[in-house]
């Protein structure tokens, strides 16, 4: 009977801990019976993932994505036991291959290889390198080089981020600033890592898409275009293709002041539409008689200033194609 409901305590904290913890994998109970005869249960996990993490995408043509990730620290995307190094002067490690994807936005590059395997060199399937390649070839016109390195970190090492780049990317070496779009290096494990970036930092993590970080297996190894949220501890650099930056708003221009010392007079101008104009207020009564006194005509001279004209027998003081200039 006490195995019995040993069993279903066990069986009640693999519910619990698969439920909330998300665990998947490497989980140890140990069950030790004290000398007072009390049980005693141990759980422990030697690793686990979060549950999935939802991220909600405004693409460029203005529809809405949800995207649902797995949560992860670091991806070491190739397995160094079946690479070797590649010549700096030759197609990486395989024979090269040209396949075609559109470039116009991230998410329309996203949307058109996810959940495939994308082999650019020929060789050990869908790595994290070959979907760099795929994007530099249609983007940039040439590969995409680890400088001889044949690992995704060595994209960004020493030099080889300014020949990656060349005119067509801007490197960004705050991870806080990364944006839909960027290409994102990561330099941990012996190979690092690469994939574009679909969202924008969060709190030290980053959406990511990319191959062989966890997606369907692929002929020949590697994984299939997927997205994760991946944790950018290990960040070396990004590389952000030139046409996805947003021009910065032109400025304002600041109005030109007009000039108040010498003003064409127009068919229906008022002077408190120019005192408006010149002072930024209108003023009545004897602050505006003081005002037209300081207005004389250059065209007409009928009379010394604006207000005499007000004070003629004529009662008119601005005349429609005049220029008045202020009296110093």
């Amino acid at each position: 009977m006490r195995d019995n409901i040993k069993q279903a305590i066990i069986a009640a904290i693999m519910l619990i801990v698969g439920v909330v913890g998300g665990i998947v994998g490497g989980t140890q109970i140990s069950i030790q019976t004290g000398e007072d005869g009390k049980t005693n249960i141990t759980v422990e996990s030697s690793y686990s993932l979060e549950l999935p993490q939802a991220e909600v995408i405004e693409t460029a043509d203005g529809e809405i994505e949800v995207i649902n990730a797995t949560q992860v620290e670091a991806v070491d995307s190739q397995n160094a036991s079946n690479l070797t190094e590649c010549d700096e002067n030759e197609e990486e490690c395989g024979l090269g291959t040209y396949y075609w994807a559109p470039t116009d936005t991230p998410y329309i590059f996203y949307d058109y290889t996810k959940n495939q395997c994308w082999n650019t060199d020929g060789a050990y399937g869908g790595q994290c390198w070959d979907y760099g390649d795929l994007f530099w070839q249609n983007y940039a016109g040439r590969r995409l080089s680890t400088c001889g390195t044949g690992a995704a970190k060595g994209t960004w090492a020493g030099d080889c981020k300014y020949i990656n780049a060349g005119n067509d990317f801007t490197l960004i070496e705050d991870p806080t600033q990364l944006q839909p779009g960027d290409w994102v290096v990561f330099n941990n494990g012996t190979w690092g890592h690469i994939g574009m970036a679909l969202g924008y930092y969060d709190g030290g993590y980053i959406m990511l898409a990319g191959q062989n970080q966890g997606g369907a297996a692929c002929q020949g190894g590697g994984g299939a275009v997927n997205v994760i949220k991946i944790s950018l501890g290990s960040f070396a650099g990004a590389f952000r293709p030139n046409a996805y930056i947003v021009p910065e708003p032109e400025p304002e221009p600041e109005p030109t002041p007009e000039n108040c010392d010498v003003i064409e007079v127009k068919a229906g101008d008022t002077l408190g539409e120019i005192m408006k104009r010149c002072e930024g207020e209108i003023k009545w009564g004897e602050a505006m008689n003081d005002y037209a006194r300081s207005w004389k005509s250059t065209k007409y001279v009928l009379y010394p200033t604006v207000y005499d004209g007000w004070a003629s027998a004529g009662g008119y003081g601005l005349f429609a194609g005049d220029t008045i200039e202020r009296i110093k």
